[in-house]
């Protein structure tokens, strides 16, 4: 591997592409720093949630932001103290995270921290891998790699309903939430999803027909060729 001081590697796409399992063995295999910032995101949601806020109301939202404390710990996540991991996957704390997502105070005391916490991972020579929406158009503009993740509406409605399979779901009602999701995040004002991911530089990696494996080793391989490792 080179001599490196530590880079980005940013990974943005919609929902179900497998951005979360491509970061975390990225990070794994490279011995790097994992920066989940959708946890943040849904940290507030579950803040809002546990407290009876109303997330469609934004000052109620911001009124947390004040008592949110985030912090990363090996493969765990840590809110005010609590090991929260597990929660944050559960369906409610997603769909809040894509409403309070688009507050303007929330993104942008979101996105400070994150540049903080990569910024910190970097001066010790960490690789850091961060997945989101934005991260290469906001958060980590300057990422040595920009990987957009994307793959079928249909085959990323199947893996939600995979996700979820002990919840009774309906393929074609999971497709129309994902097509839902998808328009608001990309049309969003604050921080979207990219349009045009091409002209913005991105490696676009389509998995519709790669597994897990076959994903990472193309972005490894796209690192390789790079000569970032």
């Amino acid at each position: 591997m080179p001599d490196n001081k530590g880079f980005v590697i940013a990974i943005d796409g919609p929902v179900a592409s497998g951005k979360g399992a491509l970061a975390q063995q990225l990070a794994k295999e490279l011995n790097g720093f994992y920066l989940y910032t959708g946890a943040m995101y849904r940290s507030v949601a579950l803040l809002c949630i546990n407290k009876g806020l109303n997330l469609e109301n934004e000052s109620e939202v911001e009124t947390v932001l004040p008592e949110l404390n985030i912090e990363f710990e090996d493969d765990k996540i840590i809110l005010n103290g609590q090991d929260v991991t597990e929660r944050l996957s559960k369906p409610d704390t997603a769909s809040g995270a894509s409403v309070v997502g688009v507050y303007p105070k929330i993104r942008a005391e979101s996105v400070l921290r994150q540049q903080e916490l990569g910024e910190k991972a970097i001066s010790k020579g960490k690789i850091v891998v961060a997945e989101g929406r934005d991260i290469g158009t906001v958060v980590f503009p300057n990422a040595a790699l920009k990987v957009y993740l994307t793959a079928s509406p249909e085959v990323r409605a199947r893996r939600r309903m995979e996700q979820f399979v002990h919840q009774e779901r309906n393929l074609e009602a999971e497709l129309a939430r994902l097509i839902t999701r998808d328009r608001r995040d990309t049309e969003r004002e604050v921080g979207p999803l990219p349009a045009d991911p091409e002209s913005q530089g991105y490696f676009i990696l389509d998995n519709s027909d790669l597994n897990e494996r076959e994903t990472v080793d193309k972005v490894l391989t796209e690192l390789k060729n790079r000569n970032l490792i």
